[in-house]
């Protein structure tokens, strides 16, 4: 039929994010168990081979030429017809009568039911939005790959016959379908010719998982959710910053999008942006303070004014100062908090109160490639941008130890768009086939832990066979030569690295092959690499191997572990400050529970908790008991959670729209402002209104001024004083539709620089002619400085190889004796910190692995992030998410799991040396054979799907020595089916 609209999916470049379903619930106000389409997630629960491929399939209605579901319709006339002109098939509502036969007829399962209405629902390719003007469907238009498209079908059919794309044949029921599927192009991970024999995990997709009434905007007619105003803005969620529009009608937020006038991203989003619509509007969020009357653990509180809650909190932290100090007192923050009360209202509170014990959530996730980047660089991040003459010019993606197509879709989406139209070639490594490692190339299953090892033998064979970047490393790398004869000493060779990582000695020759002779290679790495032990060493590896191959300071070549590094600080003037008499008690949060308990250094008495450390810090019962221990526990947070039960005061907090801010620490590069546009809920506060009227109690009301509980005034005033940041006004963030600007930019007229560090420029805030902002003005390997500050941890700044003490292959690792390792004051810290002296012990010195393999752990657990709906415990009260992905899993090999006599989507506990949980199985023969693999996030009292949290598997002595980063990735465990 010419004419035919119908969206094409082109399978090569979905990652099943599910952007579009929350786009079109959005779209159309379809509340819980009611949907239009839906991300189809496929894999073999059965098949055993590693390079099982993991498919995705966007389905909703194809608007066949001969549809079943009209055919099938009892109603006359009929309630379901085809439009002649565009062959879009749509239902009447008026007709109607929620009989339910033509969902029972579309044999792709593409029909929904609104069970509430007694109504079809079913895809209409966006018939009203287009009648209002839009140019193209609501789900591509999110599309963070590009993967759906919208128009006609003869000129999606033409097009794919030019380019020489095969399309999947989906007409096996002889029905005429319109959309059109687009095969893979690349025999890589993800290759399947056919998407039979696969089927969908048991863990994905449960409409019915999810009962909650519908709240506004969801269930309202449309001509109440029709915007009359659209305001520009961004996510404050994760690390790609995405930037967005607000779309309100009559002052009531209806829909959150992304932004077309954003010439980087193009308004692409991921499915996190646009859930925050109902953590907005979420019933379950904290809106007014409460005051615990009732034991440490329960929910026994009672409503209080905030001035009788800030007066006692204030009250009792001014005797804390005088009878314990105020090193006494204890501040986390993160991710929820937001980066300028992080970087800004924090900082000055902490600075005049006194105490040095002040963490963001980075001990988690990043504080050893900060180190390790300010070390070797001078600088944290990377200087590269996510541009099309910048990453996307590469030759070359290594994937090691990150996966970003979960984590970051729309960046992973720009990478995937640029590699396929540039013919590039992409590598992952990971033990887990990701969603990442799904599209690429090249995979391999590497042993948890041994990321060290593969990168010292990519370096030995590349220096081995003079395939460095010699004239770089002559010009811009210092102790490059002791770091080569360091490798060549130790023998670090791909055959030794092959018996550690089990990746083949070619395999590994290959790959040094392919980065040392690509015209541009980017490595990533992200939190497979962070956190670990070695985190420090792991990512100085991988930043020596980018580095020698003259990958640095150049477009298209980079080491790049999210993300950049914001140079952010607000500072109290000196003589306000009160300097701390004594040193933090560790980077780590985690080892402040020693402290809550007597047993640290020096005595913690109170803590003030901005997100959730009963979810978030591991060993969950040594934090439960440090918790409880405390004199006084405040609780600031959008919802009550684990950490609220023990809290003496849970106050509040505003978050994005309701307060004004920026997005977060975007690997981009961007800084992204967030304008206030709606009043928090009830009583609730912004984080910086909190800190100045809690300083203001405390005396500090001359510096943490009254006015800067406006962020814009703060932003402007109190934290872009520096020569990085101090073009990036309100006034130039304003003037841009897409309210982002990308520093460093000195000034207001300043250019942006697309990439940073390159040839024949001085870095921001270095002496003239220092390329990078080290004391050299090179990328740093080794210095006699440097080796004398490593020796303070007791390690070498060339890094010998260790690994992680819980393994199933005995390795060096760290000597700990039951956690009482010699306290150093760490050199590399911005303070004064209490840090751990190591020893590294070799295999035939100490084995602590094997009484544990011998109790009958005999897996390896690997923690990480859920699938891209979910972020940490935000997305836990978005009941679409909870759609989605409902329930607590563990990927396990169905080798493993037949053993077990475990079936997928069967209940399981899953066990260390540490602690349990439950969760459920997702039999998965993309993971290696002998590891498992649990998503954070999960907490015991969220409302919709609660299960105990990961951090009860994991250890809190387990950290990294010169970062204080833990160990989450590499812990012996054994899964049991439960019955």
């Amino acid at each position: 039929m010419s004419g035919q609209l119908s969206l094409q999916i082109d399978l090569e470049r979905c990652t099943g994010c599910k952007s579009c379903e929350v786009a079109c619930k959005t779209e159309h106000g379809l509340g819980a168990g009611v949907r239009r389409n839906r991300v189809l997630w496929l894999s073999d629960a059965v098949g055993e081979a590693a390079d099982t491929p993991l498919s995705f399939m966007p389905l909703s209605c194809q608007h066949c030429t001969r549809p079943a579901c009209s055919r099938a319709c009892p109603v006359v006339p009929k309630a379901i017809s085809k439009d002649p002109d565009t062959g879009i098939v749509v239902v009447d509502p008026e007709r109607c009568v929620g009989c339910g036969e033509c969902v029972a007829a579309c044999p792709y399962g593409a029909m929904g039911f609104d069970a509430d209405r007694h109504q079809a629902a079913k895809c209409d390719l966006c018939v009203e939005r287009r009648a209002e003007g839009q140019t193209t469907t609501a789900c591509a238009s999110v599309c963070p790959t590009g993967a759906i498209r919208f128009g006609e079908r003869d000129e999606w059919i033409s097009a794919a016959e030019a380019e020489g794309r095969e399309r999947l044949d989906f007409d096996q029921y002889l029905l005429g379908p319109a959309t059109v599927y687009l095969k893979s192009r690349r025999k890589g991970a993800n290759s399947a010719d056919t998407l039979s024999g696969l089927q969908t995990p048991q863990v994905v997709d449960r409409p019915g998982a999810v009962e909650v009434a519908d709240t506004f905007p969801f269930g309202a007619p449309r001509a109440e959710r029709l915007p009359d105003r659209v305001e520009p803005g961004g996510c404050n969620i994760c690390f790609n910053c995405c930037t967005t529009q607000f779309h309100f009608r009559d002052d009531k937020l209806v829909k959150i999008t992304g932004n077309p006038d954003d010439p980087v991203l193009k308004g692409r989003v991921c499915p996190k942006s646009q859930l925050s619509l109902q953590l907005y509007g979420s019933s379950e969020r904290l809106t007014q303070p409460l005051k615990r009357i009732g034991p440490r653990g329960t929910d026994h509180f009672v409503p209080v004014t905030w001035d009788e809650a800030l007066d006692d909190i204030a009250e009792r932290l001014g005797v804390l100062a005088e009878q314990h100090g105020p090193e006494s007192l204890a501040i986390f923050s993160g991710t929820r908090t937001g980066t300028l009360t992080n970087r800004g209202y924090i900082r000055l509170f902490s600075q005049m109160y006194g105490t040095p014990n002040v963490e963001s959530t980075e001990p988690f996730c990043s504080s050893g490639k900060n180190m390790a980047y300010n070390m070797t660089q001078g600088m944290g991040g990377s200087g590269n941008s996510y541009t099309e003459s910048d990453l996307g010019s590469a030759e070359l993606y290594v994937y090691i130890g990150d996966n970003q197509a979960e984590t970051r879709p729309v960046h992973f989406g720009m990478i995937n768009d640029w590699r396929l139209r540039n013919n590039a070639y992409m590598v992952a490594v990971d033990p887990r086939l990701t969603v990442t490692a799904s599209k690429a190339d090249e995979y391999h299953a590497i042993r948890p832990g041994t990321d060290m090892a593969l990168m010292h033998a990519i370096a030995f064979h590349i220096f081995k066979h003079d395939l460095q970047d010699a004239d770089f490393c002559a010009s811009w790398v210092l102790g490059w030569e002791e770091w080569r004869d360091y490798l060549f000493a130790q023998d670090y060779s791909p055959v030794w690295a092959s018996g550690l990582t089990d990746i083949s000695a070619p395999a590994i020759e290959g790959l040094a092959e392919r980065i040392a002779k690509a015209d541009g290679c980017v490595i990533f790495g992200s939190r497979g690499i962070n956190q670990h032990v070695n985190s420090v060493q792991t990512n100085r590896a991988m930043m020596f191997v980018a580095a020698i191959t003259g990958n640095w300071g150049r477009p298209g070549g980079a080491y790049f572990n999210m993300s950049a590094s914001v140079q952010l600080q607000a500072n109290a003037p000196t003589e306000r400050r009160r300097k701390p008499a004594r040193p933090k008690v560790a980077t780590s949060p985690v080892a402040w529970t020693d402290a809550m308990v007597g047993e640290g250094a020096y005595p913690l008495r109170a803590l003030i908790a901005c997100n959730n450390p009963l979810a978030l810090w591991p060993d969950q019962s040594a934090s439960r008991e440090a918790l409880e221990a405390l004199d006084l526990l405040v609780h600031v947070d959008l919802f009550s959670n684990e950490t609220s039960a023990y809290a003496d005061y849970v106050l509040p907090a505003a978050t994005g729209i309701e307060k004004g801010e920026v997005g977060r620490a975007c690997e981009d590069r961007r800084i992204v402002w967030i304008d206030q546009m709606i009043d928090p809920p009830g009583e609730a506060k912004p984080d910086g209104w909190i800190w100045i009227e809690l300083g203001r109690r405390l005396g500090f009301d001359d510096v943490m001024l009254e006015r800067w509980k406006d962020p814009a005034v703060f932003w402007d005033e109190a934290l872009i004083d520096n020569d990085y940041m101090r073009g990036c006004t309100q006034r130039r963030l304003h003037e841009r539709p897409y309210r982002w600007v990308r520093p460093p930019v000195a000034t207001e007229d300043a250019e942006e620089i697309e990439t940073l560090f390159t040839e024949g420029t001085t870095a921001v805030g270095a002496p003239a002619g220092h390329r990078f902002p080290t004391p050299s003005g090179k990328l740093e390997f080794w210095t006699p400085e440097l080796e004398e500050k490593f020796a303070a941890y007791g390690l070498s700044a060339l890094p010998e190889f260790y690994a992680e003490r819980e393994s199933l292959l005995d390795m060096p690792h760290l000597h700990n004796d039951a956690g009482a390792m010699e306290r150093t004051i760490g050199p590399f810290s911005p303070g004064p910190t209490y840090a751990q002296v190591a020893r590294i012990s070799q295999p035939d010195e100490s084995h602590p692995a094997r009484a544990l393999r011998d109790s009958g752990l005999t897996l390896e657990l690997v923690t990480g992030r859920p699938a891209a709906p979910h972020f940490h415990s935000w997305t836990h009260y978005a009941w679409q998410a909870q759609e989605m992905w409902p329930d607590l899993y563990v990927q396990i090999h169905p080798r493993q799991a037949r053993v077990r006599n475990i079936g997928d989507g069967e209940r399981v506990r899953v066990r260390t040396a540490h602690g349990q949980v439950e969760a459920r199985a997702w039999v998965y023969a993309g993971i290696r054979e002998t590891a498992v693999f649990l998503p954070i996030g999960w907490g015991e009292r969220q409302p919709y799907n609660p299960w105990r949290p990961v951090n009860f598997l994991t250890d809190k002595e387990q950290r990294c020595p010169i970062s204080d980063q833990t160990n989450l990735k590499s812990l012996l465990c054994d899964v049991e089916k439960l019955s």
